[in-house]
């Protein structure tokens, strides 16, 4: 258990509570919305695909809400899925006082604001969007994305599940950022993360790359030719969102591992678009890292889906057909490092049939 899960436990068992918003806003009493069920006349609808909470579309005195309520038991098996309202609810008070001052409300107008949330009767109530969960990739979702992390992470808030059920887009193409039960809190000047300086694997764009990009392009017809375009969009947009963060990173003198870090990653990402061989090889290594790292997230949630399994074919394929090369070039990490090309596939062999035993049902 990490320092923050044990905060969190303490204060999950302390029985204190944590209110955001104010009473006056809801339309209800918030005794009321923690009562509604499916059967309210205030519902419109019921989308119960989270993992730690449902949702409920309601319409009030004419005016559309939508209200989250904790799961009696949540159906992420890990800590961090067990504390994830909490959490929500955390990053949410966070987030909503930045969104109401106003030098710095502009850059965070793709989160959703909240009207009022308690943990203790385990409700969050926030404005009904109307849209459909991100389904294409184009320049400027990404660029509403990047530069609204770019804002969290300078405020010291790392958003790490960016999956497209976290991220939805209105009839106006307008993103919006709502789910933040694994937006974690750290020191940006000195951190590469929320974990520190432990793990410089995970950052904003691989976030990004890991929970959704990669896995999106599994479920696309898309030639290698159309999904290396995508890709080197990307990457365009990653190097100028670093850039920016290198520039802020300077002018608050951060520390200078963390400048060296994210200048790396820069230099990288250019040597690639400069070069297509370059950009094709980093185009698997990167694949491959996405899909190692979100079998394990789904793994050790047991919470895995066909899009699980489809990742754990594609690491067998490129184990198989390019174990030397991922060997050489850094592709094997953490618990896959030094360990045999036979040993890994049989390591994932083993990790499908995990996979299968826990599919979301």
């Amino acid at each position: 258990m990490n320092l923050r899960q044990q905060q969190q436990k303490v204060f999950d068992e302390s029985g204190e509570n944590l209110v955001v918003g104010s009473e006056q806003h809801c339309p209800v009493e918030p005794s009321i919305l923690a009562d509604i069920t499916e059967d309210s006349p205030l519902v419109v609808s019921v989308i119960r695909s989270g993992l730690t909470a449902e949702v409920f579309h309601l319409r009030i005195d004419g005016k559309d809400y939508n209200l989250k309520k904790r799961r009696q038991v949540a159906k992420v098996a890990n800590l961090d899925g067990q504390y994830s309202f909490l959490n929500e609810v955390q990053r949410r008070n966070d987030l909503q006082q930045l969104k109401e001052q106003s030098e710095t409300a502009p850059r965070l107008t793709h989160i959703v604001p909240t009207i009022y949330a308690n943990y203790r009767l385990g409700i969050i109530l926030s404005p009904w969007i109307e849209g459909e969960h991100i389904s294409e990739v184009t320049p400027d979702l990404i660029q509403q994305l990047f530069t609204t992390l770019l804002a969290c992470e300078e405020h010291g808030l790392m958003e790490w599940d960016l999956c497209s059920g976290n991220l939805l887009v209105d009839q106006h193409q307008q993103l919006w950022l709502f789910d933040f039960g694994y937006m974690y809190s750290f020191n940006p000047k000195k951190d590469f993360n929320s974990n520190g300086i432990a793990d410089p694997l995970f950052h904003m764009v691989e976030r990004f790359e890991t929970r959704f990009f990669f896995g999106w392009l599994l479920k696309q017809d898309h030639s290698l030719t159309e999904q290396l375009e995508l890709y080197r969009t990307l990457k365009q947009m990653g190097v100028d969102v670093y850039q920016q963060k290198v520039a802020w990173l300077k002018v608050h003198q951060a520390k200078a591992t963390v400048i060296n870090h994210f200048e790396s990653l820069i230099e990288t990402w250019q040597r690639a678009l400069a070069c297509d061989d370059e950009l094709r090889h980093l185009f698997q290594l990167e694949s491959f890292r996405s899909h190692v790292l979100d079998i394990e997230d789904d793994i050790d949630g047991q919470s895995c889906t066909e899009l699980t399994l489809q990742r754990i074919s594609l690491v067998l394929d490129v184990l198989r057909s390019d174990f030397d090369y991922l060997k050489e070039r850094g592709g094997l990490f953490y618990a896959n490092k030094g360990k045999s090309q036979q040993a890994l596939i049989e390591q994932y062999e083993q990790k499908r049939e995990l996979a299968q035993k826990y599919q979301l049902r």
